[in-house]
């Protein structure tokens, strides 16, 4: 008997740093793949629990062969922050919007109000329109607005400083949940901190 079940919705979303090695069968910290025997070395880019490619050999996560095994995803752990150039200018957007200092949304609390009272597909670009506006201090505490520039292909400025991707993720990591709702992220699935790498997923074998 078949189970048929209809899809309701498809929600896309940020993979968090706990996610990745929640889904990861390995950490990969060789750069390696085989040994003198040209056998998959532990920890290394076909590490055998990610799958295998011969024919001799079995998964160590699900102990499938060459045929039956799907392969499994493993991860590295990156020594320091990078910057996923995709999302460069998604980043770009949420630092000019928020404050250096609380890291609130520079915008007022009853701008904020106003905002969440009609979240839609509009919202977004209103509050583009708004991140534009030249905003000499932050609306929360006061703070003076730095210039924030992106200079190809992710490295940012902060007043002609260059910013260190630490930095950005600090920043990032900061911002309120209920601010980020306003710029269209939902903190659940999609918290801006995780569009700077610390957990790089590998593809299976």
């Amino acid at each position: 008997m078949v189970v048929t079940k209809m899809i309701d919705r498809v929600k896309f979303s940020l993979f968090s740093p706990e996610m990745v090695r929640k889904i990861s069968s390995a950490k990969i910290t060789v750069p390696d793949t085989y040994n003198d025997d040209s056998y998959p070395i532990d920890g290394g880019l076909v590490d055998p629990r990610m799958g295998v490619i011969d024919p001799g050999l079995k998964c160590k996560t699900c102990g499938g062969k060459l045929r039956s095994c799907p392969g499994h995803f493993a991860h590295i752990e990156l020594v320091r922050p990078v910057i996923h150039h995709k999302f460069a200018k998604v980043i770009l957007f949420i630092l000019k919007s928020t404050c250096h200092s609380c890291k609130r949304l520079l915008i007022s609390e009853a701008e904020i109000e106003e905002l969440a009272a009609k979240i839609d597909a509009d919202m977004e670009e209103e509050m583009r329109s708004k991140a534009k506006k030249k905003t000499p201090h932050c609306s929360h505490c006061k703070a003076k607005v730095p210039e924030i520039k992106l200079m190809r292909p992710t490295t940012f400025t902060k007043d002609g400083q260059m910013m260190l991707p630490t930095e950005v993720r600090d920043w990032l990591a900061a911002i309120p949940d209920k601010d980020l709702r306003i710029l269209g992220l939902d903190a659940q699935y999609a918290r801006p901190e995780w569009m700077v790498i610390t957990a790089l997923l590998v593809p299976p074998v």
